[in-house]
């Protein structure tokens, strides 16, 4: 589904509402993706996925062990009648499978199922896996709606990239532009966070993000807005930023997308979101051959649909 090209289009989507909305659009204007929930052995995502099935949101395949989806699909029967099923032995060969398939375009969404993150993120990105293209990155993209927030909020990386360098950053605001275009936002604002405003080349972080802001400037980083360095207040409150001296910033106050200097800081901001924001989530993998839909054991049956959606738009 395009979207026309219209700033408008940032304050539209400002809900998780829409976002379903517009997934619908797209998969009765075009084929439902398939989505392969993998290892299904965790009770909120089979929930979710079963819950986008139920929306019409996706084509659902299911991978893991005989005994596993047998007792799934038997209890879930009127959703997942129709579910292709691969039979798999190993939560190793189950992640395996997955990627061949998604290799093949024989899937166009991975859905985590019962895995460990970490365990899973090393099976994805072993060398002979080849998920992630060359000259690609890999990262994972939050996706916020904080009660107090007028808007959708992108956080990047809270799981892949543990530190990234100047070259990793502009990577991982390509790839959230990318997305952000994807689920509406049609160029967006993107904060480089710091602890400060101003560039002191004692912190190594001021620095890197005054360049990235500059070359945004300078026409370097296509479809999006970038500024930086720029505190996590100032990003989003046009209050804070202002009294902080940034009054002629086009992200300050205003923010898309939030680009955290490492993943202590990204992790940090999503955790407290979700646990004291009152925030609607989700969160994708993007950046290899197929986008992931991952959620935390902790996550919520919403949480997890959320990210079910987000990789359904971003497939």
């Amino acid at each position: 589904m395009t979207i026309a090209h219209d700033r408008s289009v940032n304050e539209k989507i400002d809900s998780f509402e829409k976002v379903i909305d517009l997934a619908r659009q797209k998969c009765a204007l075009d084929k439902k993706p398939k989505a392969a929930l993998v290892i299904p052995d965790e009770e909120a995502m089979l929930m979710a996925f079963v819950q986008a099935v139920e929306n019409d949101l996706i084509d659902p395949v299911i991978i893991g062990s005989e005994k596993e989806v047998s007792r799934i699909v038997a209890k879930n029967s009127s959703s997942l009648n129709k579910a292709t099923i691969v039979e798999v032995s190993s939560p190793e060969q189950s992640v395996a499978t997955a990627v061949q398939m998604a290799s093949r375009s024989e899937i166009d969404l991975i859905v985590k199922g019962g895995l460990a993150t970490s365990d899973f993120l090393k099976l994805v990105l072993r060398r002979e896996a080849s998920f992630v293209p060359k000259g690609k990155i890999l990262c994972h993209i939050a996706v916020i709606k904080p009660a107090r927030y007028e808007k959708l909020l992108l956080l990047t990386d809270a799981a892949v990239v543990v530190q990234p360098d100047l070259k990793q950053k502009l990577a991982l605001i390509q790839n959230a532009a990318g997305f952000a275009r994807q689920i509406g936002i049609v160029s967006p604002r993107v904060a480089v966070l710091a602890a400060v405003e101003m560039i002191y080349p004692q912190m190594p972080v001021t620095t890197e993000a005054a360049v990235l802001a500059k070359m945004s400037d300078r026409g370097q980083i296509k479809g999006a807005l970038v500024d930086g360095p720029v505190s996590f207040d100032c990003a989003i409150d046009k209050l804070a930023a202002e009294s902080k001296g940034l009054k002629n910033s086009q992200v300050a106050g205003q923010a898309d997308v939030l680009l955290a200097p490492n993943i202590e800081t990204a992790g940090g901001i999503y955790r407290a979101m979700a646990l004291y924001g009152r925030a609607q989530m989700g969160g994708v993998l993007v950046g290899g051959k197929v986008p992931v839909a991952l959620g935390a054991h902790s996550d919520s049956v919403e949480t997890k649909f959320h990210s079910i959606v987000l990789g359904t738009l971003a497939a």
